[in-house]
């Protein structure tokens, strides 16, 4: 098989192309697998889909708009979701579940890591799915009772989203699938599993994910809390630093994309912007969307008492991948300006009041006191 990717500035077009014309991407192209074609196959017009899904964290609300894509798509949708549901639905994205529910979407609330699941799975929806997209499970233990499911009840397919954060750190950017991971991350193991199970699966991996209902909006408070109380944004480093910044919206629209579409079975593939930031392009934006100016003050993250993911939302280094083997193989596009993203999830945080709440910023100034 041939490798073949078009680093192209200015936005221009390369390989590949999707339903409707070419993929439009700066970075296009992918290491595809003999005997498959680019662009789209046929699709399942209707699919029973079961999402498994995570009640908190940077994942969560991958489910909450996933199901809501999937409908419009005409696919019958059920969501299993960890945890207690009194818990778990007194913030997003289960919060908000009512707006899918009005949508006939089924709601249930159990353990994925059971061996009992999949009783529990019949006895909360009465029926078998063809499609399991499992968005929880960040170890092979946690998610081989959903795959023992999955066997017995004889799933078409089962969709994984994975992480890039188990690549290696590399100087040779953007990230490609196929580039060396760390075969201690879980999410390693997981796809492993999969690989060897004998399901018709495919492994998806973001990086870090933008847009509204997010359970973790640390992405952007990290500038917004600095910006409306006028004080410096600090980043580690240059803040040349380059990363792919996604909306939520774009995640979920490449997991629908590969609902029922052969091309994806048995691929793993970067559920990613075609677009990269800087850290100082965030702040720059976030700045814009409040209205004010960011003062962007840099610092050496060895002078920090706490760990740096403890205060800065994004690796200090270059973090970006290549989503150009979902545009090939899926005929998947990016429909999301990170700007638009920025400008949501500055209403939320308005909505929210974090601007005028307490907050801690001992840290801020411990490290200007060393400037």
């Amino acid at each position: 098989s041939v490798s073949v990717m078009a680093f192209v500035l200015g936005g221009g077009v390369g390989f590949g192309r999707s339903v409707g014309g070419p993929a439009k991407s700066q970075f296009v192209g992918a290491r595809v697998s003999a005997g498959k074609v680019h662009g789209l196959t046929a699709r399942w017009n209707m699919a029973d889909v079961l999402i498994v899904n995570a009640p908190s964290g940077g994942h969560a609300f991958i489910g909450y708009h996933l199901a809501d894509q999937l409908v419009a798509k005409g696919h019958e949708v059920s969501i299993y979701n960890a945890g207690e549901e009194e818990k778990a639905t007194k913030k997003n994205p289960c919060a908000s579940y009512g707006d899918l529910t009005e949508k006939g979407v089924s709601v249930a609330y159990g353990d994925p890591t059971s061996e009992e699941v999949g009783a529990d799975i019949t006895k909360a929806f009465g029926k078998k799915f063809s499609v399991i997209i499992e968005n929880f499970s960040k170890s092979a233990e946690e998610i081989s009772p959903m795959v023992k499911h999955a066997t017995e009840t004889g799933v078409a397919q089962f969709l994984y989203v994975s992480s890039c954060g188990i690549y290696k750190k590399s100087d040779e950017v953007p990230l490609q699938v196929g580039d060396p991971v760390n075969e201690k991350a879980g999410q390693v193991a997981v796809e492993k599993l999969l690989e060897s199970s004998g399901l018709n699966y495919s492994s998806f991996r973001p990086i870090y994910i933008v847009g509204p209902k997010a359970a973790k909006s640390d992405y952007l408070d990290y500038f917004f809390h600095r910006i409306v109380r006028k004080r410096p944004v600090l980043l580690p480093g240059s803040g040349d630093q380059m990363t792919s910044v996604t909306h939520v919206g774009d995640v979920a629209s490449m997991l629908v994309d590969a609902v029922g579409n052969e091309n994806a079975s048995k691929e793993i593939f970067n559920v990613v912007s075609p677009r990269y930031v800087t850290h100082s392009g965030v702040a720059k934006l976030c700045a814009k969307a409040t209205g004010m100016e960011a003062e962007i003050v840099s610092f050496e993250p060895d002078k920090l008492t706490v760990e740096l993911k403890k205060f800065f939302p994004f690796r200090n280094q270059h973090f970006f991948a290549n989503p150009g083997k979902a545009m090939s193989l899926l005929g998947w596009e990016s429909k999301h300006g990170l700007e638009d993203a920025i400008a949501e999830g500055f209403k939320e945080f308005q909505d929210s009041g974090k601007g005028s709440a307490d907050f801690d910023f001992s840290v801020d100034d411990m490290l200007l006191s060393e400037l």
